[in-house]
């Protein structure tokens, strides 16, 4: 971005559109199952709920968009990579670890196998060969992104150097594996396509999504814009989630994300992009992550007090939006600003206005 403002102006929808990812994740997790044994709900609308688990393909998506963002030419040097990761830390760990350690009444213990989630590995070895422990599932994309991270300083350089001619065949090429592989649908490599990909760490398996949010930074920044408006592809992808029951609609959803962020990016002032960003929506989007982590521990603990009571589904809802809105004010963001003043490090405007988009 060349100034501040449109900074945040594209930061804005941006963060307001991983609410509708998150809580497609949510429902996934809590409601799919309900929805698609009733009778009365309409068969897009089960697919769509069924198919809620490709919301953290936006999510890796839109972190390599993001992070190239906010970071490009600034992680040259082992100040600016200390930098980085202190502010990395600092933006991913302490929900993180609340989250883990609230489904500890809930978990079984596993001795030495529980250790690895703590340091966000419990996701790096195949097929859980060494039998490592997680007590909240949906943590497993924090291990995943981690591993992102540390690749993420060669990789955006890397992208920097690569002509515009490139950049565009690198993201066919990924999109192509996504799409012969269905890598983009995988959580547990036991249930991949090809025998070399059970073997294959997941985090190298899902690495093409956030390579592809990488690009599609990168294309932006020189000046590339999509020539379709945000709201058709928008619909585009909510439509082909609401009838596609193969696990290959998983590459569609990539390509659906890259090309919807790339949209508006390039249009920061459609109505699309300004309806976005109204304030209460951009709070929801900054509340999403602890919305995301702590959904299981909510969902356990209400399940936990009203047994069997269908009233549970509708119930969790309302507790996990507010109580993500309150970690999100009252916890999360003071001790991000706590870790940083500790580290002495005041964060680059890039760096604030991506961490504070509300």
């Amino acid at each position: 971005m060349s100034n501040a403002t449109g900074h945040v102006d594209l930061i804005k929808p941006l963060t307001s559109i991983r609410f509708f990812a998150a809580f497609a994740v949510v429902l996934y997790h809590s409601g799919a199952a309900f929805a698609a044994a009733s009778p009365h709900i309409a068969t897009p609308l089960k697919t769509l709920l069924l198919n809620g688990y490709l919301g953290v393909t936006f999510f890796f998506v839109l972190s390599g968009f993001i992070l190239h963002l906010t970071y490009r030419g600034r992680i040259a040097t082992s100040n600016q990579l200390k930098r980085f990761g202190i502010a990395r830390f600092a933006r991913l760990y302490p929900v993180y670890l609340l989250a883990v350690l609230a489904m500890l009444p809930f978990a079984t213990l596993k001795g030495w196998a529980d250790v690895p989630q703590f340091l966000l590995l419990h996701w790096w070895i195949p097929n859980g060969a060494l039998g490592w422990n997680d007590w909240n599932m949906p943590t497993w994309t924090l291990s995943v992104e981690f591993f992102f991270y540390l690749c993420f300083p060669i990789i955006s350089r890397l992208a920097e150097k690569l002509g515009s001619g490139s950049l565009l065949a690198l993201i066919a090429a990924l999109l192509a594996f996504a799409a012969i592989t269905g890598s983009s649908a995988l959580i547990d490599n036991q249930f991949a396509l090809f025998a070399w990909m059970k073997w294959t760490p997941v985090p190298l398996l899902r690495l093409p999504e956030f390579l592809i949010g990488i690009v599609v930074a990168e294309l932006h920044l020189r000046g590339h814009r999509a020539r379709i408006p945000s709201w058709p592809i928008a619909l585009l992808l909510v439509v082909g989630l609401a009838v596609a029951t193969s696990p290959r609609i998983a590459a569609f959803a990539t390509a659906m994300s890259a090309l919807l962020i790339m949209a508006i990016a390039g249009d920061q002032h459609s109505r699309f992009a300004r309806a976005l960003s109204v304030r209460w929506l951009v709070l929801l989007g900054a509340a999403s992550y602890a919305l995301y982590l702590m959904h299981q521990p909510v969902h356990f603990a209400v399940l936990a007090l009203l047994k069997s009571s269908k009233a549970m589904v509708a119930l969790q809802y309302p507790i996990l939006i507010a109580g993500s809105i309150a970690l999100f004010l009252f916890y999360e963001e003071p001790v991000r600003e706590w870790i940083r003043k500790r580290a002495a490090m005041k964060p680059s405007i890039g760096e604030e206005i991506a961490a504070h988009p509300v």
